[in-house]
């Protein structure tokens, strides 16, 4: 009896996974939207609002380190770069939003390279005046704060970025 049962519950598994299997693999992808169709539909948020955002995000901060008056005067430059990179976005959101609207021809993969390429170097030297300025700020601050830093500057945006965009296909 007991052999059986080691024989027969198998079987029973086995006789159930393939109908399962069959049936998962002939219903239709419900997400048939392409990229372009899913960010049409989502909300877009007006430059005012970014801005109350921006506010909010930079006020939680300095809140939430207990900034000294010493390390409010480092924390200026910061919130300076910070803010001129985000002028810089979205001035380059405004671009793409016009180019979209003119939806002419796509350029060729060697000039959407070229455009990666200048888009790095601007964004490796925005990276490199920023760290000359964190820098100052980062060290003056305490081991308690600088664990606060970590996690409000990451949710903030600024500990990692993209979500490994495949540049050179972009269309």
């Amino acid at each position: 009896m007991k052999m059986r049962a080691r024989f027969v519950a198998p079987a029973l598994l086995a006789a159930a996974a393939i109908p399962t299997m069959v049936l998962a693999q002939s219903q239709q992808p419900q997400d048939t939207q392409n990229r372009a169709e899913r960010q049409a539909e989502r909300p877009r948020l007006s430059p005012q609002a970014r801005a109350r955002l921006q506010e909010g995000r930079f006020a939680m901060i300095k809140e939430t380190l207990k900034l000294n008056d010493a390390q409010k005067k480092l924390w200026e430059p910061v919130e300076a770069q910070l803010r001129a990179a985000s002028a810089e976005r979205q001035k380059l959101r405004e671009e793409r939003q016009a180019a979209r609207q003119q939806a002419g021809a796509q350029a060729s993969l060697p000039e959407r390279l070229d455009r990666a390429s200048e888009r790095m170097a601007k964004r490796a030297a925005r990276m490199k005046a920023f760290a000359e300025v964190f820098k100052p700020f980062y060290e003056s601050l305490d081991e308690e704060q600088k664990a606060v830093a970590g996690i409000v500057l990451r949710q903030a945006g600024l500990g990692h970025r993209g979500h490994g965009h495949r540049w050179a296909m972009q269309r």
